[in-house]
């Protein structure tokens, strides 16, 4: 799963948990409302199917899947009285966050999983020095994942920046820093307090698992590295 992919699934996640919140607030007797709802959710999902691949297109099919299961549920208790109507959207609200949840556990697994042996022999030296086995440091395995992930990240704007910088002058000789260089430069800043942020997390994670502060610096120099 590649970065780009990995944000276009959080994108999803992140408007589905936005609308199952919206369910919990509204509650028509008809159930219309709610059913619109869904249909929203279906719409931004299948926009972002057809630019995701693999595993992250899979799972965006489940968003739209349940989604299109629910509705029909709902159409066919459109009858229902206010009170009742208001107990099946709330437990389909709840169902909506029982699969985020599984769908973002299953991807931080993996991503676990990846570290872990990318990582391995790092981590069971680290182990046997501070008598923890690998499943004992998930934590700071799953902040030095996160970390890799907003250094990868941050690589790639910059060197989005470099190519913009070097085909402007290139091609005319001079600089103009327009929108879209200066909407590049922010969010390099911004992920560089999200990676200041990460770091300082990691360590003091790493010190509540006993980690010495030059294995701490160690985890956090492959991190940076990628």
């Amino acid at each position: 799963m590649t970065l780009a992919e990995k944000d276009k699934l959080d994108e999803v996640l992140e408007y589905f948990h936005l609308k199952s919140s919206e369910l919990k607030m509204t509650a028509s007797e008809t159930v219309e409302d709610e059913i619109k709802v869904l249909q929203d959710v279906i719409k931004f999902a299948q926009r972002k199917l057809e630019e995701s691949t693999g595993e992250v297109k899979e799972k965006i099919q489940q968003v739209i899947d349940f989604s299109e299961e629910k509705i029909e549920e709902l159409r066919l208790k459109t009858s229902l009285g206010s009170d009742e109507a208001k107990e099946v959207v709330a437990s389909i609200a709840d169902q909506m966050e029982e699969l985020i949840d599984e769908l973002r556990k299953s991807d931080v697994m993996k991503r676990v999983g990846d570290v872990a042996k990318s990582v391995g022999d790092l981590l069971g030296t680290l182990g046997k020095k501070v008598g923890k086995s690998a499943s004992e440091l998930s934590r700071v395995i799953a902040l030095r994942t996160d970390l890799s992930r907003l250094n990868s990240k941050r690589r790639e704007l910059v060197t989005q920046i470099g190519e913009m910088v070097h085909k402007r002058l290139s091609e005319t000789g001079s600089l103009v820093l327009t929108e879209e260089l200066l909407k590049l430069s922010k969010e390099v800043e911004k992920l560089d307090m999200e990676i200041k942020a990460k770091k300082e997390e990691l360590k003091r994670v790493g010190k509540e698992e006993d980690l010495s502060e030059e294995q701490i610096n160690t985890i956090i120099k492959e991190a940076d590295q990628g």
